[in-house]
């Protein structure tokens, strides 16, 4: 029996950066592409993901902002969050890091090194569970 693939949300304003991570990612995973925080908040009322891709750079709702509101609420602070950002300076990655994130991969994004550290995270939640 073929096992369940795992549900990964990903939150970029840019739909360029949507379209090309969703087609690297979805022979493998089951993809939930959405252009902001505010409506990946409501995808999440029905979809419980195993990994958040996030955006930090977006308008309203900033990636470091909601990944405070993920972790401060107890249905979401385990589920494990990557930053995808344009964003290289090492102030920024730590500060994302820092806020609860396991990775924090900049842009743009190589699709071998997004592929592995995603298989990465989520083996380590598996293993954990």
């Amino acid at each position: 029996m073929p096992r369940e693939r795992k549900k990964i949300i990903l939150v970029d304003d840019n739909n360029t950066n949507l379209v090309a991570c969703k087609k690297i990612l979805k022979p493998f995973y089951e993809i939930f592409p959405t252009p902001s925080a505010e409506k990946m908040f409501k995808l999440m009322e029905h979809v419980m993901p195993d990994l958040i891709l996030l955006d930090v750079e977006m308008p309203e709702i900033n990636g470091y902002e909601a990944a405070r509101m993920l972790k401060a609420k107890e249905n979401f602070k385990h589920i494990p969050i990557i930053f995808l950002s344009a964003r290289d300076d090492p102030v920024s990655e730590q500060f994302g890091l820092n806020l609860g994130a396991l990775d924090y991969i900049h842009k743009p994004v190589v699709s071998s090194e997004l592929l592995s550290r995603i298989e990465e995270h989520l083996s380590k939640k598996e293993h954990l569970s």
